[in-house]
């Protein structure tokens, strides 16, 4: 993950955003918490809190700003 991916994720302040994973996953996304290698969010899509390793995220949008890469 680029730490222009990390910085959008941290600015979010409490607000969705869009995530996309490595695996081709994308999903619409709100920053619950963070630790040294994973990152929690909650997950509209499924209405569930799920964890990501950080070096399986690849891309943020949020608002009309694109951050890192986005399939």
């Amino acid at each position: 993950m680029s730490k222009s991916v990390l910085k959008a994720i941290r600015n979010s302040k409490g607000r969705f955003f869009g995530l996309y994973t490595k695996q081709g996953e994308s999903l619409n996304a709100q920053l619950e918490s963070e630790t040294d290698q994973t990152i929690v969010v909650y997950d509209r899509n499924f209405n569930r809190s799920r964890r990501f390793s950080k070096t399986s995220i690849v891309g943020v949008r949020s608002g009309s700003k694109t951050f890192g890469r986005i399939r």
